[in-house]
């Protein structure tokens, strides 16, 4: 009865630890992988992660960065995009907030969208 009792008490901390764990850590991942209009072309590489950088200071946003694909050997690798940009943000409410705002609004239409043929999006956390 002694060990039952042992193993019910280790078993509800663990969920309880796990539980508080998911509600603390609400962050959330964008990431975004970019296919440029002209693949490869470096100067166009370098004009979307210079204009997307500026989306870095708005709120909500954690961490932010944006580079260009690294060439792999390897058959698993996908590495026929240009530039990704990965973002993490405090929760899911930020990631929608940063989504609406005019600076974000602006940037893809003025600045990164005319650089760009194709993209896909990832969003993933804890909601």
């Amino acid at each position: 009865m002694k060990k039952l009792l042992q193993s019910v008490l280790f078993i509800g901390l663990l969920f309880t630890a796990y539980m508080t764990h998911a509600k603390e850590d609400q962050r959330v991942s964008h990431v975004v992988v970019v296919w440029l209009n002209e693949p490869g072309n470096a100067q166009m590489r370098e004009q979307f992660i210079k204009a997307s950088r500026a989306l870095e200071t708005l709120p909500g946003v954690v961490s932010r960065h944006v580079s260009a694909m690294i060439p792999s050997d390897r058959p698993k690798v996908d590495d026929t995009f240009d530039v990704a940009v990965t973002v993490t943000f405090e929760n899911a409410q930020a990631l929608n907030a940063y989504m609406k705002s005019q600076k974000h609004k602006k940037m893809l239409k003025d600045k990164l969208k005319p650089l760009v043929n194709r993209i896909v999006v990832y969003n993933f956390g804890n909601i």
